[in-house]
């Protein structure tokens, strides 16, 4: 149960939250917040709050806001300090001291010092029995074999709703249940399932955390109708090994060992729990629609765990790739039956497009929003290597709604000497992406922002050592280029044609002359240096303009289309890159998908092309298609994977 939502907000409020579990000197602000949240023929008395906390206080938690230096009256406040790290410590009013090791944050909070005493007080808590089975009777006492955990109240002080508030506390409390039934020795009994009540108004709160609707419920609790849902709860002996993958994304077929390397880890579900399952509602249609157009407002996925973000990042640093994507299904997802994609299309849809939730972490186990290549190497798993029927694929990213096509499975090489040398690649698949057209708006020259991405250029570049085999006379040119100090601005950005930043200032985005982009191979660069503009939060784009003489026109049928959209004479590279991403544990990436949202619309608008294709010119290197559909605001990104490795990954949830 929980009680219904009203209206408050304050960016503040999860950043000064701790989760506890509750003392016994709680439990008169619990029962406050109870009585004021639920109708009094649905509130818990206080002697049945005590009763929880006394015999199931491992099952009753709270959310703890930490007062920020405004004024509070003396029943609001509580101290928490680890002054006393033998036991619960000695009460205060309205609370009781805690330990550090009882004490968990939400997972992107701002971190704390738990040394010092901190006063706030609970605005809302969680509390649970555990039960042989989902019944009125079965609840009313606890039973520490019952190998079920029945939630009583979830509960949030009314003006700290619709924040955040109520979602950072059900996903502590689940991570801590996980944690609880698996720690050796904790549980005579494990726990099988966590089940609760909820009204219709709220199914689509829980479904969004992950719990399952199993129909209306026969418990009588008040007036109001009441609804069944229940979530799995693993333990050490549920945990599996996933199928795992790394892909080679945007490679080109005739050089081995090219393109952009993505780990792939193919999921049943959220980590940490799974999602949502309507298949056993005992509801009618109209009720169905009315719920799932709430639980899947901006077509967002479930929320994920604590632990299960947690466990993705170590994933991510165990793989060691630019990117690792995490990929579950939604099997409730309405998903259009229009394919992306890009005209002309290739083949015939076998099938409806299958809906699948996707998560982007780097190497480092930062969390990152899109990843075009690690979005490409997720397509090539499902429809590639045919773990979904079909050749369309819709991802739902944490902001975007990303549609992918199966357009060739196994493009052949059509080189020569690969094809004498038996480079065929069984592995390999063409797809084309479906991503949000970005645009970039540029920075005026001369101003203080243009001067700062200058001396940041000089910094990164300037000075440092030139590989031995480059040739002597590079370092004077670059010298000349690169070097504000000793030439005049109007000499050091006679190279530089524009700089400007991509939608939201993700990339600062830098064109040279194909001179300028030819005197920065060979060169070390300073990636921290980089780094130094505080005006863009994810990469630098450095890219030109690719000329006839600088790179032979390829009549590879892979990367042009016989549809007379780009006639086979003209060269097909169009433009040249190369990406560095410092701000996210990137120094230089192989091939990056996601910046290509505004390098083709921005050298297919100063080329006046509807179809442009990249050479990103990293070590690796690789070729990305960009097909412009500036009316619907989108970019079809096209590229072929190759599949390198396939396994199992034995790392637990």
């Amino acid at each position: 149960m929980m009680s219904n939502i009203s209206n408050f907000s304050s960016s503040s409020i999860l950043d000064r939250i701790i989760f506890r579990a509750v003392q016994p000197t709680d439990i008169p602000r619990c029962y406050q917040l109870e009585s004021a949240s639920y109708p009094e023929d649905e509130a818990a008395s206080k002697s049945a709050l005590q009763y929880r906390q006394h015999h199931a206080a491992p099952f009753f938690r709270c959310a703890f806001l930490i007062d920020n230096g405004g004024s509070s009256s003396c029943s609001d406040i509580a101290s928490i300090s680890n002054s006393n790290m033998g036991g619960m410590g000695s009460p205060s009013i309205g609370g009781t001291t805690s330990t550090s090791s009882t004490i968990s944050r939400p997972v992107k909070s701002t971190p704390m010092n738990l040394q010092q005493t901190l006063k706030g007080r609970i605005i809302g808590y969680i509390c649970a029995t555990r039960c042989s089975s989902f019944s009125a009777e079965a609840m009313k006492s606890h039973d520490a074999t019952g190998n079920i955990l029945a939630i009583h109240s979830v509960v949030v002080e009314e003006k700290y709703r619709n924040c955040g508030v109520a979602s950072a506390m059900i996903q502590d409390y689940l991570s801590a249940m996980v944690r609880l039934n698996r720690k050796e020795g904790a549980l005579k009994v494990k726990m099988d399932k966590i089940v609760l009540m909820s009204k219709k108004n709220l199914l689509a709160f829980y479904l969004r955390n992950g719990f399952r609707a199993m129909g209306v419920s026969n418990v009588v609790h008040g007036k109001e109708q009441w609804f069944e849902l229940e979530r799995d709860l693993p333990t050490d002996e549920d945990a599996k090994k996933y199928k795992c993958f790394l892909i080679d994304s945007f490679a080109d077929v005739d050089k081995e060992g090219s393109g952009n390397p993505a780990g792939v880890v193919l999921l049943d579900g959220p980590p940490g729990g799974k999602g949502e399952d309507l298949s056993k509602y005992s509801l009618d249609d109209e009720e169905l629609d009315d719920i799932m157009e709430d639980a899947n407002d901006n077509n967002f996925t479930p929320e994920i765990c604590p632990r299960g973000v947690e466990w993705m990042g170590a994933v991510a640093k165990e793989f060691n790739q630019s990117e690792t994507a995490f990929i579950w299904p939604l099997p409730n997802y309405q998903v259009s039956e229009e394919t992306c994609l890009c005209p002309p299309k290739q083949q015939t849809p076998t099938a409806s497009p299958t809906a699948y939730a996707i998560r982007y972490y780097t190497r480092s186990g930062m969390e990152v929003d899109l990843c075009g290549h690690a979005t490409l190497a997720s397509a090539a798993v499902l429809l590639g290597a045919k773990q979904v029927d079909g050749n369309n694929i819709t991802f739902y990213a944490k902001n975007e709604k990303l549609q992918a096509e199966l357009i060739v499975s196994q493009p052949h090489s059509t080189s020569a000497a690969a094809i004498s040398n038996g480079n065929n690649n069984n592995n390999a698949s063409r797809i084309a992406m479906d991503f949000p057209w970005k645009d970039v708006t540029l920075i005026p020259a001369g101003g203080e922002d243009y001067k700062a991405v200058l001396n940041m250029l000089s910094n990164a570049f300037f000075g440092t050592s030139i590989k031995a085999e480059v040739e002597s006379d590079l370092t004077a040119k670059f010298c000349a280029f690169f070097n504000p100090k000793d030439q005049s601005h109007a000499l050091f950005s006679q190279h530089i044609l524009d700089i400007g930043t991509t939608d939201a200032k993700e990339d600062l985005f830098i064109e040279l002359t194909e001179e300028g982009f030819d005197l920065l191979r060979g060169i070390k660069v300073d990636y921290s240096a980089l780094s130094e503009w505080i005006g863009y939060s994810r990469g630098v784009i450095i890219c030109c303009c690719a000329s006839k003489e600088s790179l032979d026109a390829m009549e590879n049928g892979d990367f042009i289309r016989g549809n007379g959209i780009r006639p086979i004479s003209s060269p097909v590279v169009d433009f040249r890159s190369r990406f560095f991403g410092p701000k996210v544990g990137i120094d230089e990436d192989a091939v990056t998908g996601s910046a290509h949202c505004s390098l083709g619309p921005y050298f297919g608008t100063k080329l006046g092309k509807k179809v442009v294709i990249g050479k990103q010119e990293s070590e690796r290197g690789g070729l990305v298609e960009c097909i412009l559909k500036q009316e619907e605001g989108r970019v079809c990104i096209v590229g072929t994977a190759v599949m390198t490795v396939s396994g199992l990954l034995s790392m637990p949830i």
